[in-house]
């Protein structure tokens, strides 16, 4: 945009427009207004549309009144535009090139175009360059109107930066999201053992009488076991809904404490028992549990469960010869709500469990060797 000549109602104009705390331009639009004079509003659109050079000619038309304190700061002073300066810093729409800013280009072409129109309002949103660098504008560019027609000789331009409010927006759509996805995860996965649960209770409560005893303690058996499903499921949610405040106990536990409440026929294999690790048992104990789980549901029809002791530390390993994991769930094995095809999983175990892990003082790690894949806790030596 071209300097201003004087203008008798400048002062006026400074006046109100150094008054207000927003992002204010007032521009001259006249010579637009005749460069279209006997176009059309669609041969308009079309020529800025395709024509470069026609568009660029149409951002030296606008002669620039007044310029706010804010709009100064945001894209520097165009009243001091210097023709000298090959990129001048105060003119950033002149560093606009049409592939850099397509957004910024539509909103250019709707604003020079809208004269031909009669249009005298136009708000819209597009990524623009800054003195302090690309922020996402709102733009509102608005022409006066006197007796009900049009002017387009003091048209105000009001860019608001919504960088921040954006980026909060995609936030809170990112975490409803989440949000959804883990309600109907958590439905999923709990309404299986919920669903046994009540149908072997119906069961035994109809028929309890008319049971043999091997009959009763099969089914309490099976109950019991779709219980402590439900109970590990929300062992790891209440393990991430945490976050940071996790806490976890430091004592000496011998490995066959923990072990005696895990179901181990699942895996072969020998522990050493006698190991004395550092760590809080219930923990340990949630680790292997969500591990051994991970290669009865993802794994091979062979696994194993070892440990070995390296430098101070003990390292348990669970071993299937599985294919393992792959693809994009690979990239975020150890992330929330990770897992593979449609096993209705939550995908909180691997997570949840290097948590832990660390939380201890060890680690959760994972590889893949000679067709196996391997899950290794490893624990302080006590």
């Amino acid at each position: 945009m071209s300097a201003p000549s004087l203008d008798p109602v400048r002062a006026e104009v400074d006046l109100i427009v150094s008054a207000v705390a927003i992002p204010v331009l007032v521009v001259d639009y006249t010579r637009i207004v005749e460069r279209f004079e006997r176009w059309s509003h669609r041969q308009v659109m079309e020529l800025l549309e395709r024509d470069d050079a026609a568009l660029m000619e149409c951002t030296e038309l606008p002669r620039v009144i007044a310029a706010s304190p804010q709009w100064v700061r945001l894209y520097g002073d165009p009243l001091a535009g210097d023709d000298t300066l090959e990129d001048p810093p105060d003119l950033p729409h002149r560093r606009f090139t049409p592939d850099a800013y397509p957004d910024l280009r539509a909103t250019l072409v709707q604003q020079f175009a809208a004269p031909s129109a009669g249009i005298t309002s136009i708000v819209r949103e597009h990524a623009a360059p800054t003195l302090s660098g690309d922020v996402v504008v709102r733009s509102h560019w608005k022409a006066s109107t006197l007796t009900g027609y049009p002017r387009y000789d003091r048209v105000v331009i009001v860019d608001l930066d919504v960088t921040d409010l954006r980026m909060t927006q995609r936030s809170l759509e990112d975490a409803l999201e989440e949000k959804d996805r883990f309600v109907a995860t958590v439905s999923h996965e709990l309404r299986n053992p919920i669903t046994s649960v009540t149908g072997i209770g119906s069961v035994l409560r109809s028929e309890w009488r008319t049971m043999g005893e091997d009959e009763r303690w099969e089914l309490i058996d099976l109950l019991a076991g779709q219980a402590e499903d439900m109970r590990d499921i929300l062992d790891d949610l209440l393990a991430t809904s945490v976050g940071d405040a996790l806490r976890v106990s430091n004592e000496e536990v011998p490995l066959g404490t923990v072990l005696e409440a895990l179901d181990l026929s699942v895996a072969d294999g020998s522990v050493d028992t006698a190991l004395r690790v550092a760590g809080d048992p219930l923990r340990i104990r949630q680790v292997l549990r969500n591990l051994l789980a991970n290669a009865v549901r993802y794994g091979g029809p062979v696994r194993r469960i070892a440990t070995e002791v390296h430098d101070g530390t003990v390292h348990l390993m669970v071993l299937d010869n599985g294919a393992g994991p792959g693809g994009e769930v690979m990239t975020r094995l150890f992330e929330p709500y990770a897992h593979g095809g449609d096993s209705g999983s939550l995908g909180l175990g691997l997570s949840v469990s290097r948590r832990l892990a660390r939380a201890m003082g060890g680690d959760l790690h994972y590889r893949r060797a000679d067709g196996w894949t391997c899950f290794t806790l490893t624990l302080r030596l006590a």
